[in-house]
């Protein structure tokens, strides 16, 4: 713009020098003086217009360029940018048009961008994998929820090193030797956290978007649930396999002590049939178990047959089923249920929950141990039952598992081999569950466990 005037200036100049010597030339050649004063009037007149014109031209063009240069300023802030309106005749109508189609471009290309952001953004926040970006200084760009919630930190928006995010050895290695080698690697690790232990199955995936812009992707997937699953499950093959086999020796051993001639032998014979039938029993307890569970995926069995039940008969009846467990280990059992406590529920389903739940006190209970039941009524028509046993407990950190599925608790506090499938407790939990209900249980060890089961109206 600076130039331009510039010219006009000196253009100016010479026109107003070519004036200035037409005026002498005429000046020379006019002899009357009014004459050459009106000459050098006009002349004068001509140059002070010519002035102001090109003052006019030049201030006019400032203004148009002065718009221009902040139109094309205000690019790198497409939001603030304005649209220049020139006339079509106008010399720079061209280039306002040029400008103005490059903010426009510009302006929609930021808002698909800011709409880009802000779905990467959504997905980042609600991605159930952990997601961290660690650049070519070691320094953590991005951390998502997840990425903190398994490793239970504190996410910070600021870039830092990485080291404050990740601390466990293992994961730090794994980070350095992708940054190193440039090779991505996949792998299961388990990170002792200040919660509990964790496993992750941890992707790091070396990057460069840019040239000397290397960075390490980090993704995280827990596992944890899943190994604990495959864990529960091989733990079920293993107990399951132990449980068929005792009784099924048993049986075949004393079947054929009876067959190679003990039958002869009454009082033998009555002794080996007892035992057979005993491990019989256990034995359709097991596939009961299993059958049960099998059962409840099936969307018939969601459902609840409302009668009304006599609670008192059917806690009897299971203690008669059990009887021969019940002596067997000297146990005094009480049952606190009133006669004629009559409540309206599945009586099938909640004869499985008694049943499991009277078997779990005889197995856990020490040898001459008490089992109480108590039925209590509680407000607006509620009802519980509660079922406590003088056993060995249960470990305050194994109260929360003792409901899923397949999980048996740790062996060693009973210091004996209890006969189950990890599965009694499951059951109860997922058949009160369909009843509207909810079992609870209360324990401690070496002193008994106390199972709760509670209804609504």
């Amino acid at each position: 713009m600076r130039t331009l005037g510039r010219r006009l200036i000196f253009i100016a100049g010479v026109v107003n020098l070519g004036l200035l010597f037409l005026l002498i030339s005429v000046i020379g050649h006019v002899s009357e003086s009014r004459l050459k004063m009106v000459v050098v009037v006009t002349v004068f007149a001509a140059m002070a217009l010519e002035t102001l014109i090109i003052a006019w031209l030049i201030a006019n063009q400032q203004r148009v360029v002065s718009d221009l240069t902040t139109q094309v300023l205000r690019l790198s802030s497409p939001k603030d940018a304005r649209r220049i309106i020139l006339p079509d005749n106008h010399a720079y109508a061209d280039l306002a048009q040029a400008i103005n189609m490059a903010a426009d471009e510009l302006r929609h290309q930021s808002h698909v961008f800011q709409r880009q952001e802000n779905e990467l953004d959504n997905l980042l926040e609600y991605l159930p994998v952990g997601v961290i970006v660690i650049d070519r200084h070691r320094m953590t760009q991005l951390l998502n929820p997840m990425a903190a919630q398994l490793l239970e930190i504190n996410t910070d928006p600021q870039a830092h090193l990485y080291t404050a995010d990740v601390r466990q050895y293992d994961l730090m290695t794994q980070i350095e030797t992708t940054m190193r080698d440039h090779n991505n690697i996949r792998q299961t690790l388990t990170l002792h956290l200040p919660t509990s232990p964790r496993t992750l199955e941890v992707s790091t995936i070396y990057t460069e978007p840019r040239p000397n812009h290397q960075q390490v992707l980090v993704l995280l997937y827990d596992l944890t649930e899943v190994t604990q699953i495959e864990q529960m499950q091989l733990d079920f093959v293993s107990n399951a396999s132990h449980e068929l086999k005792t009784p099924l020796t048993a049986i075949a051993g004393f079947t054929e002590t009876l067959l190679a001639g003990a039958k002869d032998d009454p009082e033998k014979r009555d002794e080996f049939l007892k035992i057979i039938d005993e491990q019989a029993h256990q034995l359709m307890d097991l596939i009961e178990d299993v059958l049960s569970v099998s059962r409840l995926q099936n969307p018939v069995s969601q459902t609840a047959t409302l009668t009304k039940v006599d609670l008192r008969k059917l806690v009897d009846r299971q203690l008669t089923l059990q009887a021969q467990s019940i002596q067997r280990s000297a146990l005094r059992v009480t049952n606190q249920v009133p006669e004629k406590a009559m409540v309206e529920t599945d009586v099938t389903k909640l004869e499985q929950i008694i049943k499991n739940l009277i078997s779990n006190a005889v197995k856990y209970n020490r040898s001459g141990g008490d089992i109480h039941i108590m039925f209590t009524a509680t407000s607006q028509h509620g009802w519980q039952l509660s079922i406590q046993d003088s056993g060995y407990g249960i470990a305050e950190d194994q109260q929360n598992r003792i409901f899923e599925r397949f999980y048996r608790g740790d062996p060693s506090r009973t210091k004996q081999r209890i006969p189950g499938t990890g599965l009694g407790l499951a059951i109860v939990q997922e058949l009160t569950t369909l009843l509207k209900g909810e079992v609870s249980v209360k324990s401690q060890l070496d002193v008994g466990t106390t199972m709760t089961i509670s209804f609504p109206k």
